[in-house]
């Protein structure tokens, strides 16, 4: 099996033996729940990233560069800006490699700010190690030039893990194509950001939500006032200001509403990722009564009569009832909940799920791999049997 299916069903098999543990607390509750700060929750409108990109040229590469005319144009064109002329048949060492370079620039940045940018090569080149970007100018979609990018790239991630890694396939095995330029990109210039419209700020949720607008407004409204705030629509909040407010002021009061706390409204969703077999369900997520058969994979639950010790005296013994799960060896009295064992082992199991544990339980019952728990999970939509949102990636 997989690492990744390994580790998922690890996970789910502790999910399982807290359940089954006398102290195990609801999933999603905490003793002392004071609710997400508004500013995990939302965004500030015009307050945002720009995405810059360029065409530059890495040399001093050891014959892992490109061979195609295009390249050789690009590199004669720039040494022609310096008033180098050379011909065709004089750059033909593979030192040389057409990339992208792309970098994203945050709000607020000032000029002279450095960011990381990302190298990707464009033509054949077959490594970027050890090579050297010249300066490349970054543009925005309007053409204007923000930023120049220009110094060693590094590869990194490369090699075997350690004693203390283990290496899971090539997931230790970096791309030596797509590299990296540590703070290898300088502003040139400012871009403006507006935060106000008119006199009023609008907060712009990261999940748009009516529930989460609502509760988010109310919050707003007990520290700023009713009059000051209006829920636009499921993803935008309007905070009023009765006058324009100065710099200091509007800092101070987005410094605000960032510490105010909200408990958020989650919705039940299973994500699937059908690729890499990775499940991952929500806290409410709910399963009406099916049963289930998949693949042949049958109840792993087993029910059990045994002698044990009777507790309060231990030479004498009794014959119990008892419910083992056999990967995790976990020994009761009583079914664990969510599922409804057979009196024998076989190929439909009934699942009813209430809470996520409970759903984790009747999968690892019935011995459900990540990538069996994706047709699963597909079948129950089908079957109007699973009550949340269904993303498969």
């Amino acid at each position: 099996m997989p690492k990744p299916a390994v580790f998922l069903l690890s996970v789910l098999m502790m999910l399982s033996a807290a359940l089954w543990s006398e102290e195990f607390a609801p999933f999603g509750v905490s003793d002392d729940d004071g609710g997400v700060r508004l500013k995990d929750l939302v965004t500030i409108e015009g307050v945002r990233d720009n995405q810059l990109h360029g065409i530059g040229i890495v040399v001093g590469l050891a014959g892992t560069g490109d061979n195609n005319p295009a390249t050789l144009r690009m590199a004669k064109q720039m040494l022609s800006a310096k008033n180098i002329r050379i011909a065709d048949n004089e750059l033909q060492g593979r030192s040389i490699a057409m990339v992208a370079v792309t970098a994203d620039l945050p709000a607020f940045s000032r000029a002279g700010t450095r960011l990381e940018t990302l190298v990707s090569t464009i033509g054949n080149a077959t490594s970027l190690r050890g090579g050297v970007l010249l300066q490349t100018f970054l543009t925005a979609p309007n053409g204007d030039i923000y930023a120049a990018a220009q110094g060693p790239v590094t590869i990194g991630g490369f090699g075997e893990g350690g004693p203390g890694l283990v290496a899971v396939g090539n997931a230790h095995a970096n791309v030596e194509t797509v590299a990296q330029v540590a703070n290898g990109a300088i502003v040139e210039r400012d871009i403006p950001v507006t935060m106000l419209y008119g006199d009023r700020l609008r907060l712009l949720l990261k999940d748009p939500d009516f529930t989460n607008a609502t509760r988010i407004a109310e919050a707003l409204a007990d520290e700023f006032g009713d009059e000051r705030v209006q829920a636009v629509d499921a993803a935008t909040i309007a905070l009023r200001f009765h006058q324009r407010p100065s710099e200091d002021e509007l800092v101070r009061t987005i410094s605000q509403l960032h510490q105010l706390r909200v408990s958020p409204d989650v919705a039940a969703r299973v994500v699937i990722n059908a690729r890499t077999g990775t499940v991952v369900i929500g806290q409410d997520v709910r399963i009406g009564p099916v049963a289930v058969s998949h693949g042949g994979l049958a109840l792993r639950v087993l029910h059990r009569r045994e002698m044990l010790p009777d507790p309060e005296n231990p030479r004498q013994f009794e014959q119990r009832e008892t419910w083992t799960d056999p990967v995790t060896n976990i020994r009761r009295d009583t079914p664990p909940e969510g599922i409804t064992p057979l009196q024998a082992t076989g190929s439909l199991t009934v699942m009813d799920g209430t809470t996520v544990q409970s759903i984790a339980n009747a999968l690892n019952a019935i011995g459900a791999r990540p990538r069996d728990m994706v047709a699963i999970f597909q079948a129950l939509k089908r079957a109007g049997a699973l009550h949340a949102e269904l993303v498969v990636m």
